[in-house]
């Protein structure tokens, strides 16, 4: 059985190709023109960042592992020992299918399995498709269950532009709310991004600008699109585009990425698009409840420009 899976798209312009890991589903190359684009994962497990996986049934942190569900308390293991949370959802080590694959593009599908904590059985798919312009990613999910339920989803990619360094990459988002989030980073309240830190209207230096934050109230343009911007001094960078149905996004700039090519330190740029906050599960805030056999779909993608 294949551990990854590779797409190849050509248009005698543009040349790209991605490597999708079975595990996690999760996206662990994409080159364009023979530039890397996001940071390499692991093939055979959840890479140390959980680089590139699918974040389902929940994207984030869950607090204590717990929610309630009819009245009773349920209990994920936890997986952030140190904050004692659960993490990222239930398919970040599970091995996916595949439903349908062309050369430029690869459906997977994942059963989540009833369980005590979470009773309820709801396949998902996550489709990966390379073009010209990019690469589009589409969530769905059909809640094959007799009771709703819940669910909300994530990507978690890094990227980077191969030869430039990530610390001098600028952030630009118009997200006007981040969530604030106490020592476990669990969300505790809300504040506005203007006039703070976390107002990259302008554009910030990652070097500058350590984020670990969900930003929501995101604007959004006249195709319901919201988007975040990574760009190069050179002028060549990332849309991150994300549909309606994505109404948070998590940006991550850690200093302590661990470049295995180099054997250092270095910056990393996560953005990543879900559809529901930290701790959804316990809040309830933008948590989707599938009813029986209903299904679910969002998308989001990443369009290049150059210079």
């Amino acid at each position: 059985m294949t551990s990854r899976f590779t797409l190849n798209f050509s248009d005698g312009q543009t040349t790209s190709s991605a490597i999708i890991a079975r595990v996690g589903a999760a996206l662990v190359s994409w080159t364009t023109n023979g530039t890397q684009l996001v940071e390499p994962g692991h093939l055979e497990a959840v890479g140390p960042y959980c680089e590139g996986i699918v974040m389902a049934p929940w994207p984030n942190r869950l607090e204590d592992g717990k929610w309630s569900y009819k009245g009773e308390t349920l209990e994920f293991p936890l997986n952030i020992q140190s904050q004692q949370n659960a993490n990222h959802g239930l398919l970040i080590d599970f091995p996916y299918d595949v439903v349908e694959q062309t050369e430029s593009s690869i459906t997977l599908g994942a059963l989540i399995h009833a369980r005590t904590a979470y009773p309820f059985n709801v396949f998902t798919t996550v489709k990966y498709e390379l073009s010209a312009t990019g690469i589009k990613v589409t969530h769905t999910a059909e809640n094959l269950s007799e009771e709703a339920a819940p669910y909300a989803v994530g990507g978690h990619p890094y990227f980077q532009i191969a030869g430039v360094q990530t610390a001098d990459l600028i952030l630009r988002s118009d997200a006007a709310t981040v969530l604030d989030v106490n020592e476990r980073q669990i969300p505790v309240g809300k504040s506005a991004t203007a006039g703070t830190r976390f107002d990259m209207r302008e554009g910030v230096r990652v070097g500058d600008n350590f984020y670990d934050h969900g930003f929501t109230d995101l604007p959004r343009d006249e195709n319901g699109l919201a988007h975040t911007y990574l760009t190069a001094p050179d002028g060549r960078g990332f849309d991150v585009w994300q549909d309606a149905e994505f109404k948070h996004v998590v940006i991550f700039t850690p200093d302590f990425y661990w470049d295995e090519s180099r054997d250092a330190k270095r910056f990393a740029a996560a953005i990543e698009p879900q559809t529901a906050g930290a701790n959804a599960f316990k809040t309830g805030e933008d948590l989707k409840w599938l009813n029986k056999g209903e299904k679910y779909s969002a998308s989001w993608g990443v369009n290049l420009f150059t210079k």
